[in-house]
């Protein structure tokens, strides 16, 4: 929707009306008339008025046009510069306001349908405000629209319809006539440039334009022109008014209008499946694009959810006008589906989304029993110690599943021990010599990586040292030796008998 009036409207201590839209330091300046003019003036006239910024103006100024024959107006005299004075009346939301007055002879302007237009300019933005008088007797009225003066700064964006709002002034108190009418340009710079010379209302074909619409004014008032019909493109906006006795054409207007119609076209482009450790997946929207105007005033909403058998989980939301890409870490695996929506300056929008995966990165086992590093299948005689130390801290993986690995080990198959680090006792009903043990480190995602080696400890109950047994057989020999001798010499001899 456009509007040719601000969206809020502020009241001052002497309940007269202006508008603001939420101004920051980077929103021209507001002004706002103390009197209620669109009446015939005579003599000298006290005009007064205010202007509200985040900084003191650097220029305030107020000139007289009139509406000449043609329904153009004419300058009747020159931009006066206007002294401007801190106001004591308090603003509540964090502006300044400063006032300003001056006085003009309305018997210099005769049989005139006038315009006093004060201009106002800080933060290097300039803004202005209109109203009407008359002097003599004018048979010319006159519309001054909301905040005109800023659209003839550029150019205004509406889609579906257009709020024109404003005020009627006649002399006569009586109702006038508008026509709006909306003819398609070529581009920016021709809009508003084939001037109208129309002279009567009956004059307008409804086959020169994209579309016609007729209003009878009154005071203030707020008219809808549906542009909904309009494909996208630059127009020129022509208002003609005219009184409501006579199709005679009194005053006339034009507004360079931007219609933005169409929807956006979303698109994203990427990968839909990775491991872990690869590289960050970049989705990118860069040709994400509307119809006719491009890419320029695109707003970009990424959505990243995790798909989880307990259902979707939202992980991250991202929003701006220079978003057109999305980085996802590659350091988490699983199912996720991201969505873009893409908004242009009118609200029109268009979605879409991609899913994609990640495939986990399995841990990497590391095995150190008694500070000898091992690999699956090796067998390894123990030193001859009562106990071993087993270490796994060294295993790898991801660095978002390292701080969660699991350690199990296992002898002969049979889970004994959890933990990375631990002590390895033989058991104590095992009398074999040798056993198998595994290691299983696991991450978060429950896959894992093995290690199994053959130990083997010394025979300490059959093996004897050499030395030992040496000294046994000696000890043997030596007291079987003495016996034996003993036992000869306990022994008769026979002797013969002669």
């Amino acid at each position: 929707m456009l509007s040719f009036q601000s969206s809020d409207s502020l009241i001052d201590d002497e309940i007269h009306q202006f508008y603001s839209d939420n101004m920051d330091v980077s929103d021209p300046p507001l002004l706002g008339f103390d009197q209620d003019l669109g009446k015939t003036l005579d003599g000298n006239e006290n005009i007064s008025g205010f202007t509200v910024s985040s900084t003191l103006p650097e220029s305030t100024d107020w000139q007289i046009t009139r509406l000449s024959s043609d329904g153009i107006p004419t300058n009747v005299t020159d931009p006066v510069s206007l002294e401007i004075s801190p106001s004591s009346s308090n603003q509540d939301d964090g502006l300044s306001r400063w006032i300003w007055e001056f006085t003009i002879d309305s018997s210099s302007f005769t049989n005139c349908t006038c315009f006093i237009t004060v201009t106002s300019t800080a933060n290097h933005l300039s803004s202005s405000i209109s109203t009407v008088f008359f002097t003599g007797v004018t048979n010319k009225p006159a519309v001054v629209l909301a905040a005109w003066s800023l659209l003839n700064e550029g150019y205004v964006t509406s889609n579906d319809y257009i709020d024109i709002s404003g005020r009627a002034f006649s002399q006569n108190n009586l109702p006038l006539d508008l026509l709006i009418m909306v003819t398609s340009s070529d581009n920016l710079a021709n809009a508003c440039s084939d001037n109208h010379e129309i002279s009567s209302l009956d004059d307008i074909q409804g086959n020169s334009s994209e579309s016609i619409h007729n209003f009878s004014l009154f005071g203030e008032f707020t008219e809808t022109v549906d542009s909904s019909m309009l494909e996208d493109g630059w127009f020129s906006l022509w208002l003609f008014t005219s009184s409501h006795q006579s199709s005679a054409v009194i005053q006339s207007q034009c507004f360079v209008s931007k219609i933005d119609n169409s929807d956006p076209v979303a698109i994203i482009e990427g990968d839909t499946s990775s491991t872990e450790g690869e590289g960050n997946l970049i989705f990118d929207a860069g040709s994400s694009y509307d119809q006719y105007w491009g890419k320029e005033g695109l707003n970009y909403v990424w959505t990243l959810v995790s798909l989880e058998n307990s259902g979707s989980i939202l992980m991250e939301i991202k929003e701006g006008t220079e978003i057109s890409y999305f980085t996802f870490q590659d350091d988490i695996s699983g199912n996720f589906e991201l969505s873009l929506l893409v908004s242009d300056e009118q609200g029109n929008t268009d979605d879409t989304s991609i899913s994609f995966s990640v495939e986990n990165l399995p841990p990497v086992a590391k095995l150190i029993v008694s500070d000898q590093s091992l690999t699956d299948g090796d067998k390894f005689k123990l030193p001859d110690l009562n106990e071993w130390t087993l270490d796994a801290s060294d295993s790898i993986d991801t660095a978002n599943d390292l701080d969660g690995l699991r350690c199990v080990w296992k002898i002969n198959f049979r889970t004994i021990y959890e933990g990375c680090e631990r002590t390895l006792l033989w058991p104590e009903d095992d009398t074999n010599d040798t056993l198998l043990l595994t290691l299983e480190v696991i991450d978060d995602d429950d896959d894992f990586s093995t290690i199994t080696v053959e130990l083997s400890r010394s025979d300490q109950g059959n093996d004897f040292p050499i030395t030992i047994i040496v000294l046994l057989i000696s000890i043997l020999f030596f007291v079987s030796s003495v016996f034996y001798s003993r036992r000869t010499d306990d022994m008769e001899i026979p002797k013969w008998n002669d």
